[in-house]
């Protein structure tokens, strides 16, 4: 069974086990993943992610790492880049 934790509602709720990469691992994901997103969305090409920086976590199992902004950001691109890094900040663990 695989372990658990209780939410803020105090339902339980599976661990995650992240998967652990540098900054710049991340940031080649998500730049592969904007790209597949770009192949279906046009709006979307020419977007890049920025490097992942550190962050600090409100609580265990929380991302730690953020993006300062997206540079040279297209029309129509930032709410996709927004899921993008969220869905990615689940995933991801960012080591030094």
């Amino acid at each position: 069974m695989p372990e658990l934790f209780l939410d803020a509602a105090g339902d339980p709720q599976p661990v995650a086990i992240k998967k652990r990469a540098t900054a710049a691992e991340i940031q080649t994901e998500l730049n592969q993943r904007i790209e597949r997103q770009a192949a279906r969305e046009p709006s979307l090409r020419g977007c890049a992610a920025p490097l992942p920086r550190l962050s600090r976590t409100q609580r265990d199992g929380a991302p730690n790492w953020t993006v300062d902004g997206f540079p040279d950001l297209q029309p129509g691109c930032f709410a996709i880049l927004v899921k993008i890094v969220d869905q990615a900040r689940l995933e991801y663990d960012l080591v030094v």
